[in-house]
């Protein structure tokens, strides 16, 4: 791998995450500079506003292009929502020896082969006609009828099957986030697209984890996203469209105060059981639209919070009951996003699932640069996005499909960033 410039850009139903970073041959990254907007456009994984959206991404990568003095290049985006399909497929092929009578040695072009008719048995199935797969994930492999082998490169076989777990992605929603990524004036590969679970894996979640099994729940602002890990591979992947924000209108609701407002008690004060609290602990709540503020106490905005989290939490529950045995997620639950940082959140998990919980913050191995903002576990997907690029076998020399236009195209992103300053109010 060469030198270069990569982008990890988190679009997320709270904030839009940029990261620019520059990667060596030997996979370091050092990380350039950091850009963070709140989201406007962008409800529960699905764009419901292209114009504000665009806005958004412009401006965290603005943010992030000028602390790191160089442009966004090589970006690489997160996608999730409720319209994410998984399928398992099978994939055959024949592999050619010396002679008709002898094995064939696997190669790496046979077991990319085989993965490649695994999804194109899967591409011709009913109901897949609009989506494009973003990941294919061998989970095993059968040589010649001997099953388990999870690395067949170098062994001889005359038959390679491959049981391929794919995810794949409706192509309207791609469209749609990929028009608000060029609208803010840049460009990128749509192989580059990154499930957010995926991308999570690579920050969140150590080898050990992935190995002895665990769950991993992102709780972002608009989605919760589950990731189920046994012996070192992804078996379930699933998305509740429950998240902070329902948390956060909650509030508004019960404590008759605005959004923004919530939002700041939800973050300073908010708890998600109701026990062991100091009654007499009060906060002031904001009036909507000059209304007087009122005095709530810290137990009552505990009672409004609670319920919704042990709601969300069950959802995640429910979906994945019957999928897992507690003796297949020895490494528990891992929680990760924003939302996690809500105090005594891991305490109801723990309730929920009776598994142990932990409270994740994004692996920096390997990360120099200006890396202390990045330990945040809202951090995760955009870390995890610079992880999961630098471990492809790929040159990011700044010269590839991904990077920002150049001459021609920088003019049309400046005429695009000039009509967005003079029609669309900061």
């Amino acid at each position: 791998m060469k030198h270069g410039i990569i982008t990890a850009l988190d679009i997320g139903s709270s904030y839009v995450r940029s990261i620019i970073a520059s990667v060596d041959e030997n996979r370091e990254i050092s990380v350039l500079g950091i850009g963070e907007a709140p989201t406007l456009g962008m409800e529960q994984g699905t764009v419901t506003d292209i114009e504000a959206l665009s806005k958004t991404i412009r401006t965290s990568l603005e943010e992030a292009e000028t602390l790191a003095k160089v442009d966004a290049e090589n970006l690489f985006v997160n996608i999730t929502g409720t319209h994410i399909k998984t399928q398992v497929g099978d994939g055959r092929i024949s592999i050619s020896g010396l002679t008709p009578n002898e094995p064939g040695e696997i190669d790496s072009d046979h077991v990319q082969q085989v993965i490649e008719d695994a999804k194109n048995s899967i591409k011709i199935q009913k109901g897949f006609e609009h989506s494009r797969i973003l990941h294919a994930m061998p989970q095993s492999y059968v040589i010649d009828g001997q099953a388990n082998i999870k690395n067949p490169i170098s062994m001889n076989a005359f038959h390679l099957t491959a049981n391929v777990y794919t995810i794949s992605a409706e192509i309207t929603p791609i469209r749609n986030l990929a028009k608000c990524i060029e609208l803010a004036g840049y460009e990128f590969d749509i192989e580059n697209l990154v499930l957010n679970h995926i991308a999570l894996s690579h920050s969140a979640l150590s080898s050990d984890e992935k190995r002895l099994g665990c769950i991993l729940i992102d709780i972002g602002g608009g989605t919760c996203d589950i990731a189920l890990y046994n012996r070192g591979s992804l078996q379930k992947i699933a998305v509740i469209p429950m998240a902070g924000h329902n948390i956060t209108e909650d509030l508004a609701i019960g404590l008759k105060t605005t959004i923004d407002s919530a939002e700041a008690l939800k973050c300073n004060y908010g708890i998600a059981l109701t026990d062991g609290i100091d009654p007499n602990l009060e906060v002031e709540v904001e009036g909507i639209s000059g209304r007087p503020a009122t005095k709530r106490s810290q137990q009552v905005i505990a009672h409004v919070i609670s319920p919704r989290v042990i709601d969300i939490l069950d959802e995640c529950y429910k979906t994945l009951k019957g999928l897992y045995a507690p003796e297949l997620v020895t490494a528990g639950v891992v929680l990760c996003g924003g939302t996690s940082l809500l105090k005594r959140i891991d305490e109801a998990a723990l309730n929920t699932f009776n598994l142990h919980v932990k409270l994740a913050k994004p692996s920096l191995e390997r990360m120099s640069g200006s890396v202390s903002r990045l330990d945040d576990p809202a951090f995760c997907t955009a870390v995890g996005m610079l992880h999961y690029a630098s471990s492809l076998e790929r040159e990011y020399s700044g010269t590839g499909l991904t990077k920002k236009a150049g001459a021609f195209g920088s003019k049309i992103k400046n005429l695009i960033k000039k009509i967005y300053r003079d029609f669309i109010p900061e």
